[in-house]
């Protein structure tokens, strides 16, 4: 290696007011308000279809088998005091067998 006596290197220069000093005992030692209950909230159940409105899907369904709109579906639901959940599972299963036979579906 060829040394070059004209490089000279220094030592970087360090801006100390940038430098945060340690924290006393006291400060670690001081607990924040605690937050508010973090525990999980309890699960509500959603109701399960009764036999009347899962009779009532299976005559749309076999009538056309297809998927309705969010929208028909959530009003169906509504109307019939359904929870809106339960009846979207249940064309989602409805497609989904129907797929896995290959039955088709319409649009």
């Amino acid at each position: 290696p060829s040394q070059n006596s004209s490089i000279t290197h220094t030592a970087p220069v360090i801006d100390k007011s940038s430098i945060s000093k340690p924290k006393s005992k006291a400060y670690y030692a001081i607990k924040s308000k605690p937050r508010e209950d973090r525990s999980p909230s309890p699960k509500v159940p959603v109701p399960h279809i009764t036999l009347a409105a899962r009779q009532e899907l299976w005559v749309i369904w076999k009538s056309d088998p297809r998927v309705p709109t969010i929208a028909s579906r959530h009003a169906w639901a509504a109307s019939r005091n359904v929870s809106p959940f339960r009846v979207d599972h249940w064309f989602g299963a409805r497609k989904s067998k129907a797929k896995k036979v290959g039955q088709p579906i319409s649009n």
